[in-house]
């Protein structure tokens, strides 16, 4: 008998060609190619943008500091010392008071909050050693002739609490009510190197200041910056309180650049004559800025400010 067999199939397993793996490689390369260059251009955005708004919160910074110190500067009291396009030196006043009693040249001053509402005291910050104050001598004639601002300088300061006191604010003056003076809320006591006048008379004014100065400058970076320091009386070492800015330059493109002017508006180099100062500050971003993606290049902004002096 005759046996038949019936031929065996032999089975492929499917898979890939090299083709196929080749053009598959291809196009997978061409979509990451296009993901990661997506992704860099929105990094160079992110990184513009924020250099953007650090540059511009820079020049904010200098714009809402310098004129509150500026518009109180009092060119016609000598409050100027020293002013040029890069740099300004200036008393910084930082409070004011009234006399409240004179004991043997020692000043005390009105307590800050009075139950009456009056604001005779106001300040930043309370007064220290070395710190200097103007107080107006009405003096003894009648006339204007011999009244003056004298300047003096701080040696000692002593807190006092008690309504009675003499050296305080006693409520015999009638500046203060039973009451007012409190730790919290106490009268100061001033001892000057040089005794104050005995002619400055309970009620007359003071004006707490001390030395600062603002300028641009270059720092340890290479960068510059508006920098800042005060003298009280020594003065503490020049600190960055904006920038970076433009470099100093003196065709007039600084990064702050101070000009002075009198009240007609004609350029002053005068302190005394000083009615207006304009203060124009120049922003420089720390790299290229690139927001379109065709090309970096480099960002600045500018803002000018113009301040008039109260006390011109």
């Amino acid at each position: 008998m005759l046996t038949v067999h019936a031929p065996t199939c032999s089975t492929r397993r499917a898979g890939f060609t090299l083709v196929e793996l080749i053009i598959t490689m291809v196009l997978v390369s061409f979509v990451a190619g296009a993901i990661v260059k997506l992704l860099l251009r929105q990094q160079r955005f992110y990184n513009s943008t924020t250099d953007l708004i650090q540059t511009r919160q820079q020049i904010r910074q200098a714009a809402a500091m310098l004129p509150s110190d500026l518009r109180g500067i009092s060119s016609v009291g000598n409050d100027i010392y020293a002013m040029s396009d890069s740099s300004l030196d200036f008393r910084g006043v930082f409070g004011t008071s009234i006399v409240c009693s004179n004991a043997g040249g020692q000043l005390s001053t009105v307590p800050r909050v009075l139950a009456s509402g009056a604001a005779m005291t106001n300040w930043t910050r309370i007064p220290a050693v070395g710190d200097s104050v103007l107080v107006y001598n009405d003096s003894t004639m009648v006339s204007s002739t011999d009244d003056a601002w004298m300047p003096h300088r701080i040696s000692v300061v002593t807190t006092v609490t008690s309504a009675t006191s003499a050296s305080g604010c006693p409520v015999a003056t009638g500046l203060t009510q039973a009451g007012d003076l409190t730790a919290g809320n106490p009268s100061y006591q001033l001892t000057f190197n040089a005794g104050a006048s005995p002619k400055i008379l309970v009620g007359s004014a003071m004006r707490f200041f001390r030395k600062v100065h603002y300028s641009v400058y270059k720092a340890a970076d290479a960068k510059w910056y508006l920098g800042f320091y005060e003298c009280k009386p020594a003065c503490s070492a020049i600190q960055p309180i904006a920038g970076p800015f433009q470099p100093y330059a003196a065709n007039g493109t600084s990064g702050v650049q101070f000009a002075y002017y009198d009240a007609t508006g004609t350029v002053t180099i005068n302190p005394k004559l000083v009615a207006r100062i304009s203060l124009v500050v120049r922003g420089q971003g720390t790299g290229l800025v690139n927001l379109s993606g065709d090309g970096a290049t480099a960002f600045g902004d500018s803002l000018r400010i113009e301040v008039g002096l109260r006390n011109k």
